[in-house]
């Protein structure tokens, strides 16, 4: 019986390898964005449930907050929970803000809206 070329087995080798390092990596949730597939940790600090709606206000319309509704959906909670605005001073507040608006990625316009939205829960 022939023994296979040298490149043949280093070929499996490598192609072994590469599966374990793939496998590895999508165990442990590497790769991923936000939290991966862990779930997200318990918090200590007071979250809203997903439903919660600010009062519409002067300025701020039913459609508004249903857009900033979603576009949280989308871009905060699928991350993390809802944390409760109201629970943050002012300047906790804007640090976090400008943390997490960097990191999802959000637009001018949608930095805003979420700054109404939020600051909407503040207000109540």
């Amino acid at each position: 019986m022939a023994q296979r070329p040298v490149h043949d087995r280093h070929f499996s080798l490598m192609r072994k390898f590469i599966y374990f390092c793939v496998t590895a990596i999508g165990l442990s949730g590497g790769g991923t964005g936000c939290q991966g597939v862990t779930p997200a940790k318990a918090s200590s600090k007071p979250v809203l449930p997903l439903a919660a709606r600010p009062a519409a206000s002067a300025g701020f319309s039913a459609a508004e907050i249903d857009r900033a509704a979603k576009l949280c959906l989308n871009k905060c909670v699928r991350c993390h929970p809802l944390y409760d605005p109201a629970q943050y001073n002012d300047a906790a507040w804007d640090t976090w803000m400008g943390k997490m608006s960097k990191k999802a990625h959000l637009k001018s316009d949608q930095k805003e809206l979420l700054n109404r939205y939020f600051e909407a829960f503040r207000k109540q």
